[in-house]
């Protein structure tokens, strides 16, 4: 189902209630088709956009890139490659002029060489509108995060809120997406996750394995944000998006463990104790260092599933179960 405003604090030692409120975007409703003409795409060359790029085969793009050199491949007959930051408002300047909509995906998970979550999300995300709202933009489909929240306890779902927030004061018909752990071929959680079950003598459960996660296919996201293009009744709507089943964290280790066919002692390891390791393992290649960052340590104190999946109702069909779309972390897969 989806739903508007904020969304709720799933923070587990202090629970919301979910309010929703009615939405009234009348003015921005109006001549919100669906998308016919270009679409700008930021994030493109990420994972999850190279998903959406699939999903979006046969229309119009034109890609943000920062290297255009280097993502020259993606160039087409309906592909067009143009080069910016979306922290450098200057290179965006021009960079939507004809197209229609655009959908934006930037975002990091870690914070390194002083760029920061406010800088990339919230103020890459204001950049990106700026320029939408200079280029005439009919549409704006965004990617947030289930939790966004406005909580200086948690740096990146905080950003990610204030990013939704300056998509909803853009005054363009915008749709927002909030999913849940994003998996599939090429993803970095659930493959970090298979390295340490594959490698480890002993399976680490950070914590009490207790947060629980509810892990969508990266095909199907793309396949939600393709669809919102084409339905004017997705204007003014956050969706959440999750999987077919909810799992706590230990769970999920379970599930990949099973996959492969793995079948070893799990030993708790405090987050306490875990976070300074994470913290002093940060200079390492990324190879050394653990595979969690201190701000997904910190999440591991929230919930991040929905009772208001919305994926289900997007697809016109259930969504793909975890243990269905994994087999990407067997041994020779590709």
């Amino acid at each position: 189902m989806p739903i508007s405003g904020a969304g709720p604090d799933r923070e587990k030692e202090t629970p919301m209630a979910n309010e929703q409120t009615p939405i009234s975007l009348d003015r921005e409703i109006i001549g919100a088709g669906s998308v016919t003409g270009r679409i700008f795409l930021t994030g493109a060359t990420g994972y999850v956009g190279g998903n959406i790029r699939d999903a979006l085969a046969g229309r119009p793009l034109r890609l943000l890139v920062r290297d255009k050199a280097a993502a020259a491949h993606l160039a087409g007959t309906d592909v067009e490659l143009v080069e910016g930051d979306v922290t450098r408002p200057e290179t965006l300047r021009g960079a939507m002029d004809g197209c229609e909509a655009v959908i934006h995906l930037v975002a990091i998970i870690a914070e390194e060489g002083g760029v920061t979550f406010d800088g990339v999300i919230r103020q890459g995300t204001v950049n990106v509108v700026a320029e939408a709202q200079r280029a005439g933009i009919r549409r704006f489909v965004h990617m947030s995060a289930l939790g966004a929240t406005d909580d200086l306890r948690y740096a990146y779902m905080q950003a990610k809120w204030r990013a939704e927030q300056a998509v909803k004061d853009s005054g363009i018909p915008w749709t927002i997406f909030r999913p849940s752990v994003v998996f599939g071929p090429g993803d970095e959680f659930i493959n970090a996750l298979a390295g340490v079950v594959r490698n480890f003598p002993l399976i680490p459960v950070v914590g009490n394995g207790q947060s629980k996660f509810q892990p969508v296919s990266v095909r199907e996201v793309a396949e939600a944000f393709a669809k919102a293009l084409d339905d004017p009744a997705a204007v003014g709507q956050t969706y959440e998006l999750g999987g077919a089943q909810v799992y706590t964290y230990e769970g999920m280790l379970d599930a990949i463990a099973a996959k492969l066919g793995k079948k070893k002692p799990k030993a708790h390891v405090p987050v306490a104790l875990m976070m300074p390791v994470v913290k002093l393992s940060k200079p390492l290649p990324k190879a050394l260092r653990p595979p969690v960052t201190v701000e997904q340590l910190k999440m591991l104190a929230l919930d991040n599933c929905t009772d208001q999946n919305a994926t289900p109702q997007l697809l016109g069909r259930p969504p793909l179960r975890l243990e269905d779309g994994i087999d990407y972390i067997l041994p020779g897969a590709r």
